[in-house]
């Protein structure tokens, strides 16, 4: 039976609530923009489903390594699988708000999220 830990619990939960939050503010910035379409839409909510494939892949490497292999990895590879979402989804959803409100793009708010990506691949600041 599968057990899941408070930790793995609010990574899923928040990853869930970013991932809808990123639904609503995409679909409201299309209606603002005049541009809705159903394709984009059944492509968003299809990769939505992938990254709840991928946190299930997560789970199941966990269950497979603790009765399997024995090897407890203690919900460090959902929480961090959950973490990456999160992070991902932020910025999609702040992209969201940005391209429907671009009075907000260079407001101290969206600034704090614009230094957050800085460093690169090589280290640039």
């Amino acid at each position: 039976m599968l057990q899941l830990t408070e930790a793995q619990s609010w990574a899923i939960g928040a990853a869930v609530a970013f991932m809808c939050m990123d639904v609503l503010t995409g679909f409201i910035g299309a209606v603002i923009n005049r541009c809705v379409s159903s394709s984009k839409m059944r492509e968003g909510i299809g990769h939505k489903a992938l990254l709840c494939c991928v946190i299930a892949v997560a789970l199941m490497v966990e269950v497979a390594g603790k009765h399997v292999a024995g090897l407890d990895l203690g919900g460090v590879t959902v929480v961090a699988v959950c973490a990456y979402i999160v992070l991902m989804e932020l910025a999609s959803i702040m992209e969201n708000v940005c391209g429907a409100y671009p009075e907000l793009r260079d407001t101290p708010l969206m600034r704090i999220f614009d230094h957050a990506g800085e460093g690169g691949a090589n280290g640039d600041a």
